[in-house]
């Protein structure tokens, strides 16, 4: 068994960060670990005037890198509490520049958890893969989706090639 990290002391950690950049993120924040979380490492959901942030577990595992692991997710995340960022453009995206530019994170609107940010040996392999058969992207899914189900029916993002459903 690996050590773990502290969620609510990370995520006071990132908060003071955002107080000295006086970045204005909602006061009414419960944070959750996600265990079953595979490759999403955060997500934020607005429930009434709240919001919950659910962080990866795998993030607090001490193997996983802090600042661009745990640290950026949770920034992440809390600049979708702030009026008018749910969405990644815009005022987030002002934002996570400012943010990156003063702590050196890489903020980002995606990061996926194959980005070296969680160790080899902690990553589950994906059930599924799905490949553009223009420009070679990969797609992994966990889960059964329509996307697994008839890549047929859908465009690669990048470049509009047509996707294949090869494992």
């Amino acid at each position: 068994m690996f050590a773990m990290r502290d969620l609510e002391q990370y995520a006071a950690e990132c908060m003071k960060e955002l107080d000295r950049l006086n970045i204005r993120y909602s006061k009414s924040i419960s944070f959750v670990i996600n265990t079953r979380a595979v490759t999403r490492l955060g997500l934020c959901k607005k429930l009434g005037s709240s919001y919950v942030i659910e962080i990866s577990e795998l993030l607090l595992d001490e193997r996983t890198d802090l600042k661009r692991g745990l640290k950026t997710t949770v920034i992440h995340e809390l600049l979708h509490t702030c009026r008018g960022c749910m969405k990644h453009t815009g005022k987030w995206a002002e934002l996570a520049a400012k943010v990156n530019a003063a702590y050196g994170y890489n903020v980002t609107r995606v990061t996926r958890s194959d980005e070296s940010i969680i160790p080899e040996e902690m990553r589950k392999p994906p059930r599924y893969i799905i490949r553009c058969s223009k420009c070679g992207a990969e797609i992994f899914r966990q889960k059964r989706s329509p996307a697994v189900t008839n890549p047929e029916k859908y465009r690669c993002s990048g470049c509009g090639g047509q996707l294949i459903r090869i494992k």
